[in-house]
């Protein structure tokens, strides 16, 4: 069983996740309400895919934070036990009964954990940051300014440890060993990353306790162990004798949300040269240098690797409008328009209108289930699929059992397109469409009136169910006439306080509007952005009209 436990005021109240997708907000429909007005009506939501549960982000006003890392809107990431989540000022904790160990008892070589039991441990000092000079002040003040030096012009993650350890072996002069373990993102296990012998002499392994480890991550506390030959918990599988450590130090590193990213492990085989607690002060000022030096190195690459995904989000966002047409059909006797603006760099709307022929007109419209890449990467298959079945039919029960069919196949879990598609013969001025779980198009009459389709001529989604029987209707076009699409990133637009734009609004503005589909089109695009007052997109925004202007 898993569950997500809210953090409030020192308490912990659970939450069981019995279904999925498992809402989170302040929206009373919500499966986990919050009280915040920080948090969105429908902020995030728990998924279960491919019997993975993962967190994805609602196009929340104030983002949703994974282990501090916040998430992408439609880029769902997957839960472990005891990750932390950040929804505004509201916290959780993720728990699941079938949870392994954050410390892999197998990490790699030269790192050996184990389960000891008794203890001769003889200090302890939480990790509180390199302001805590009470002890030793010139000896914190010397070690922090060496790592600065030895830090300062890294850009490299990857480097940064190694660099530590050396420099962690000329403030401590008595080290022998030193090993830094730091928490993978995607597993949560932490993991060496550098090691180091001061002599090759020196058995270059490092043994470290499973339960000191847990103790010194799940606590935020540094050890000292004075006499490590004689505690069970840092002994492994070889005897006391051919272990012959004699004293050890474990830290752990913070990040800026105080989360525990690393830990440093220092140990002496020298009787004689056992570490103190003014030593455990010491390292405990250091590492918190070195996880400052870690955070601006990250913050740096987060910046480069930023930059770049812009660069190729711009990239793809000029392939996507390139799979969209460049203009409308040119009818006499009719009249084409469509607007599409994504809510981020690339999205998940589709829209296409092309000639079948010198005497029929093809109408494809569609939304995506998600935004985002994943929305732009189904929206390229169905602009696709849609343009290689027309080029062989353009009979409309045909072609969207075809549609369909093409979608079912390979289809990611969760994600399906709702889709209209409508051949106009030119000659009989009829239209035949075709919808799959979209909201039915609105027709406004020739005395204003808006009608719209039977819903129960309205299928389900396409890629969801192959071989699904779409039932097929069939329309004049009057004189006057005109035919409304839109995706519900209109119908759904929020103005800065959250209230939507509605169905309703559209439905009246098309009544009162221009009889002109461009016109129309572009005062509605236009209303929309009015009722937003500047509000970001929370979906992608389509709207295509047609029909004959009288």
């Amino acid at each position: 069983m898993a569950r997500i436990v809210l953090l409030k005021d020192g308490q912990s109240l659970p939450f069981e996740l019995t279904k999925f997708p498992a809402t989170i907000g302040r929206h009373p429909d919500c499966d986990v309400q919050v009280d915040s007005n920080m948090v969105s009506r429908f902020h995030a939501q728990v998924v279960n895919i491919n019997n993975k549960i993962l967190l994805e982000d609602l196009s929340s006003g104030n983002g949703s934070f994974l282990n501090s890392r916040q998430l992408e809107k439609n880029m769902p990431l997957p839960l472990r036990h005891n990750d932390r989540i950040k929804l505004g000022p509201i916290k959780f904790r993720y728990e699941d009964d079938l949870h392994g160990s954050s410390i892999d008892s197998g990490m790699t070589e030269g790192i050996d954990l184990n389960d000891g039991s008794s203890s001769m441990i003889t200090g302890s000092a939480a990790a509180r940051g390199f302001g805590m000079f009470e002890v030793r002040p010139e000896e914190k003040l010397r070690g922090i300014l060496k790592i600065n030096q030895s830090l300062a012009g890294l850009v490299e993650v990857s480097s940064i440890a190694p660099r530590i350890l050396d420099t962690l072996f000329e403030i401590f002069p008595q080290a022998d060993r030193g090993a830094i373990l730091t928490k993978v993102a995607d597993s949560g296990k932490f993991i060496p990353v550098a090691q180091k012998q001061r002599a090759e002499s020196i058995d270059e392994s490092v043994r470290l306790s499973r339960m000191v480890l847990e103790r010194v991550i799940n606590d935020r506390t540094g050890i000292l162990s004075a006499d490590a030959s004689s505690d069970a918990r840092f002994s492994a599988s070889e005897s006391v004798s051919n272990l012959t450590i004699h004293s050890m130090l474990l830290v752990p590193m913070l990040d800026m949300e105080g989360e525990v990213f690393g830990v440093i492990s220092l140990d002496t085989q020298n009787p004689l040269k056992k570490f103190t607690e003014e030593d455990l002060e010491l390292l405990l000022a250091v590492a918190t240098q070195s996880a400052h030096s870690y955070e601006n190195v990250r913050l740096l690459q987060s910046h480069v690797d930023k930059q770049k995904q812009d660069k190729e989000m711009k990239i793809a966002s000029g392939v996507q409008k390139a799979l969209l047409p460049e203009k409308m059909p040119d009818v006499e006797g009719y009249r084409f328009f469509a607007s599409y603006d994504a809510a981020q760099a690339v999205g998940g709307d589709y829209f296409d209108c092309f000639m079948i022929g010198p005497r029929k007109v093809c109408i494809s419209f569609g939304d995506v289930a998600g935004k985002g890449v994943p929305g732009a990467l189904i929206m390229s298959r169905i602009a696709s699929v849609v343009q290689n079945t027309m080029s062989f039919t353009d009979d409309v029960q045909i072609a969207i059992q075809r549609i369909n069919s093409h979608m079912c196949h390979s289809m990611v879990e969760g994600r399906f397109v709702t889709y209209i598609l409508g051949v106009i013969d030119l000659d009989t001025n009829r239209i035949t469409m075709a919808n799959a779980g979209h909201m039915s198009p609105l027709i406004r009459k020739v005395d204003g009136e808006v009608e719209e389709f039977n819903q129960e001529t309205i299928g389900i989604p396409v890629g969801i169910i192959d071989g699904y029987p779409y039932e097929v209707v069939e329309r004049d076009i009057a004189v006057g006439e005109m035919f409304v699409l839109i995706t519900d990133g209109v119908d759904e637009a929020m103005d800065p306080d959250g209230n939507l734009y509605t169905k309703e609004r559209v439905r009246e503005f098309v009544a009162a509007g221009s009889p002109d589909p461009e016109v129309l089109g572009r005062a509605l695009l236009a209303d929309v952005r009015i009722h937003a007052n500047g509000r970001d997109q929370n979906d992608d925004i389509t709207i295509m009209t047609f029909g004959r202007p009288g």
